[in-house]
């Protein structure tokens, strides 16, 4: 597939990021999908109605007005529904139509039916990423993957398998603002204060997950395994330590990390 090429929106709209890097839309197949599903969903609408029109009408020469309601309620019914959810999807065509997201040097612009929307690396504080591996009875059936983002005044923004390569560009985004994350978290941890990724917290004094904390002394391992955040304890059995979900750790590379070169702990 070809590369996507930077729309002239971006071109002329974007300032202070530096210099462009790439450009990732939301999927043709997405966009036209959905005009393609919302139209069939109208044209459905339309001739069910239209169908129980045509039986009430025949019913109606035959019974007069007795059964003419109750044949066209049905149909309506189903008609009106075929219509929302044709407008539901054509509204998804729409809003996300010019949808995307582009990257720059110093930043991240990204292009909604709300307008342009620049964030700079140094004003994002927390990427989370929830990467689900589908199975039917035992069959991989492929894979969804959403990455949260928020910005210093709580803006929140979801990429998702709607774009165009969402994997490399959340890969590019996490590259780019990890330096400004992993800076601000050891000046903090240094300076004693508590850091809170989520459900997981890091100090001098320790680890905690949820409700339970765990002196660094008494740590043995932290470690992800298939999406787990687990840390174990020093002398205990499997079920000695906590765990949860990676999924809803925000950061999760920069917990990582702090763990490993300021505290020095393995991990697995």
């Amino acid at each position: 597939m070809d590369e996507p090429q930077f729309p002239e929106a971006f071109a002329s709209m974007v300032v202070g990021l530096g210099a462009p890097r790439r450009y990732f839309p939301v999927k043709t197949s997405r966009r036209i999908g959905s005009l393609v599903i919302a139209l069939i969903l109208a044209a459905g609408s339309g001739l069910v109605f239209f169908y129980g029109l045509y039986v009430s009408y025949l019913d109606y020469q035959n019974h007069g007005l007795v059964m003419t309601e109750a044949r066209l309620t049905g149909p309506v019914i189903i008609a009106f529904v075929l219509l929302l959810l044709a407008i539901a999807a054509g509204w998804w065509a729409y809003a996300n139509w010019n949808k995307g997201a582009a990257l720059y040097e110093r930043g991240l612009a990204i292009r909604s039916r709300k307008g342009l929307q620049l964030w700079s690396w140094e004003e994002i504080v927390s990427m989370t990423a929830a990467v689900t591996r589908h199975y039917t009875n035992g069959i991989y059936t492929g894979t969804t993957h959403v990455y949260t983002l928020m910005d210093l005044k709580d803006h929140r923004f979801v990429l998702s398998d709607v774009f165009f390569k969402v994997e490399e560009l959340a890969k590019a985004i996490q590259d780019a603002i990890y330096p400004f994350l992993y800076e601000r978290a050891a000046q903090r941890y240094n300076a004693g204060q508590m850091l809170t990724f989520g459900p997981a917290v890091i100090s001098k004094d320790g680890f905690q997950i949820g409700k339970k904390t765990y002196p660094w002394s008494e740590v043995r391992q932290v470690s992800i395994r298939q999406g787990i955040l687990k840390v174990s304890k020093i002398g205990g059995g499997w079920f000695s330590g906590s765990s949860v979900s990676a999924s809803v750790v925000p950061n999760l590379n920069v917990l990582l990390n702090l763990i490993y070169q300021v505290v020095g702990l393995k991990l697995e």
